[in-house]
C-alpha cells in the first residue's frame, strides 16, 4: 500500500461519511471530478513541482479553488482547506479514487470495462451485463473499448479482477507452452 493511499484513507472516509449523511454523494462526486480535472492540467503540475520548501500547499489550494469556482460548495472548500492545513492536498487524487470506491460500494454499483476487437451487439451486451450482475450482486455499468489488437475475444476488467479471453492472449500462451 503506497504512502498516498494510507494518507488518503481518513480523508476519503470523512468525505464519504459526510456526503452520505447529508445525502449529497452525487454532488461530492462531481466536485471531486472537477478537482481531478484541475489536478491533471499541466499548470497544476508546475504548481505541484514549485511548492514551497516549507511544505505549504496554499498555491495548490488557491489554484483548485479558483479553477473550481462556483462548482465547489463551501463544505467541499472547507474540506480542501483542512487537507491543505494538514499538508495532505497532494493526496487529493487518491482521496478521489477512494471516495468513488466507497460510493460505488455503498450504492452497490460497479463499472466494468470490456475490451473487444469488434463491437458487441445489444444481446451480447445484455447477457454479459446480466452475468456480471449475478456474479457481483451489483448494478453493472459496462464501458466498452474497441481494441483490434486483441484479434478476437474479450478482456473484462471488473474491479481488481481481469478476465482475459482474447485470442491474442491465448496465442501468447500457446507460444509459451510450445517454447516458441
Amino acid at each position: 500500500m503506497s504512502e498516498l493511499t494510507v494518507v488518503a484513507q481518513p480523508y476519503a472516509k470523512a468525505a464519504f461519511d459526510y456526503a452520505r449523511d447529508v445525502e449529497c454523494l452525487d454532488d461530492w462526486q462531481q466536485m471531486f471530478a472537477i478537482t481531478q480535472v484541475v489536478l491533471e492540467q499541466p499548470n497544476t503540475l508546475l504548481v505541484l513541482n514549485d511548492l514551497d520548501e516549507d511544505g505549504s500547499e496554499q498555491p495548490l489550494l488557491d489554484l483548485i479553488l479558483h479553477a473550481g469556482g462556483e462548482w465547489l460548495n463551501k463544505n467541499f472548500e472547507n474540506f480542501l482547506r483542512i487537507m491543505e492545513e494538514n499538508k495532505r492536498l497532494k493526496a487529493l487524487s487518491e482521496v478521489n479514487v477512494q471516495f468513488q470506491e466507497m460510493k460505488a460500494d455503498y450504492e452497490r454499483t460497479m463499472t466494468v470495462t470490456v475490451r473487444v476487437s469488434e463491437p458487441l451487439d445489444e444481446e451480447q451486451m445484455a447477457r454479459l451485463k446480466q452475468a456480471l450482475t449475478e456474479k457481483y450482486g451489483k448494478a453493472i455499468t459496462l464501458e466498452t473499448q474497441l481494441d483490434p489488437s486483441l484479434v478476437g475475444g474479450v478482456v473484462i476488467t471488473a474491479g481488481q479482477t481481469v478476465y482475459d479471453g482474447s485470442v491474442l492472449t491465448n496465442l501468447s500462451r500457446l507460444a509459451t507452452n510450445l517454447h516458441v
